[in-house]
């Protein structure tokens, strides 16, 4: 999007040029922002969609609007003088109040002396401005810090240390100590996601490339979809999996898969798992599936390795994570480019497939078949199935299937966990 060049015009005349955008930096707020660049709070907020004043560092902001020299009314900027009013403003300029307070995010015709209002060329029509973010209540964890104490906690994140006391299942008396780990309601600005286009999840068996499989697609659009992985009863490292119909049945989940690798006699998982925020395990396996507690998708590297990952920081802001592999489309093509982690050649050889794949950062597909495949066939259904990446999970005897709460294609044999799809979710969402 090309953004027009914004001038600011101080009172000698003088025109200082400002960037078209900025980047958010630690201790800005929007307030402080629209002062060094001569907006107010609403316009800002009316240029970049904002619903509230939540600004997050690394956060890019338009600056946008054409030049205008102060004390004037028409097409560009004005700067109230005393005495003004917003229809006087308006009829000067040949426009509509609501135009003007829709150029200016305004709901009511308060203005003040100083302040610098956007002016829409003569004639022009109110505009409705569809803000591209909305505010979501979305719970992490934190860590205590040295100098934290209840009531500075309960201010940054807009709460009451009874609240925050509640929230994590300790008594009114206990201490909230450094080293501690908290969850903690926040709440953060996302993207509006794009209207949904079908139903929520949808199930086909079909036969690409004259192989029948069992096809899964998940519509993210659908704010109530939640992707998560459903673990046995048991938990994970107890020794005790289940097959894929027992998960599906115990966990209510409308749909779910097998997950990727474990350990045959401890059924730990051999990759990082990330389950409400929360990383259960980590391991060795480069690449992953990771969703955003807003339900955007993405396949892609920790890009850290193991042993020398900050394990706070690893996969920031993503409530779902699971890592497997290899790798089989990447940029709607075969990829063959196999990372060197994957050494088992049952990895490569013919099995019974399952894997997960996107078709957008929206649209999950979770794809399932007895036929015996090689790594590089199964990259090719992908293909054929428009999907753009995608990652095998594990094979042979743990593919499976559920629908419904009812296997389609059980696992033979028990797994560490599934990837469980989930409607009608109205619970909490988390983020690391």
């Amino acid at each position: 999007m090309r953004l027009a060049l914004l001038l600011t015009v101080v009172l000698t005349g003088t025109a200082l040029a400002v960037p078209a955008s900025v980047t958010v930096k630690p201790g800005d707020t929007l307030f402080r922002l629209a002062n060094r660049y001569g907006l107010s709070v609403a316009q800002l907020r009316a240029i970049n969609g904002l619903n509230s004043d939540t600004i997050l560092v690394g956060q890019t902001l338009r600056l946008g609007g054409p030049p205008k020299a102060a004390g004037t009314a028409g097409a560009g900027r004005y700067t109230v003088r005393p005495g003004d009013s917003l229809a006087a403003i308006a009829a000067r300029a040949g426009i509509s109040v609501a135009a003007l307070q829709a150029a200016n995010g305004l709901r009511g015709s308060m203005i003040r002396a100083g302040q610098v209002l956007q002016v829409p060329a003569r004639g022009q029509k109110a505009r409705v401005v569809r803000p591209s973010t909305e505010v979501r209540l979305i719970y992490s964890y934190v860590r205590v810090g040295l100098r934290d104490t209840p009531e500075a906690l309960a201010q940054r994140y807009r709460t009451t240390p009874d609240a925050l006391r509640r929230l994590n299942g300790l008594g009114s008396r206990s201490h909230i100590v450094p080293g501690l780990k908290l969850l903690v309601p926040q709440r953060l600005p996302v993207p509006i996601p794009p209207p949904a286009t079908g139903r929520a999840l949808t199930f086909k068996t079909m036969r690409p490339l004259n192989v029948p499989v069992q096809l899964v697609r998940v519509d993210l659009r659908h704010r109530d979809v939640l992707v998560a992985p459903v673990l046995p009863r048991a938990g994970l490292s107890f020794g005790m999996g289940a097959r894929v119909g027992q998960l599906a049945q115990r966990s209510g989940a409308r749909a779910l898969i097998n997950g990727s690798y474990f350990h045959p006699r401890t059924y730990a998982p051999a990759g990082d798992l990330v389950m409400q925020g929360r990383m259960l395990t980590w391991g060795r396996i480069p690449m992953a599936l990771a969703i955003t507690p807003d339900n955007r998708a993405t396949i892609r590297s920790s890009t850290t390795p193991l042993l020398l990952r900050p394990l706070d920081a690893t996969w920031r802001g993503m409530e779902t994570v699971i890592a497997t592999g290899p790798r089989i489309v990447a940029g709607g093509r075969l990829f063959t480019d196999y990372n060197a982690v994957f050494r088992d050649p049952a990895v490569f050889g013919r099995a019974a497939r399952s894997a997960v794949g996107l078709s957008s950062n929206r649209d999950l597909v979770l794809v399932s078949t007895r036929a015996r495949l090689t790594a590089t066939e199964m990259g090719k259904i992908m293909t054929r199935l428009g999907v753009k990446d995608a990652l095998l999970l594990d094979g042979g005897s743990s593919a499976g299937l559920a629908w419904n709460g009812q296997a389609v294609a059980d696992s033979v044999r028990r797994v560490s966990y599934g990837i469980g799809v989930f409607t009608g979710y109205t619970g909490r969402r988390y983020a690391r």
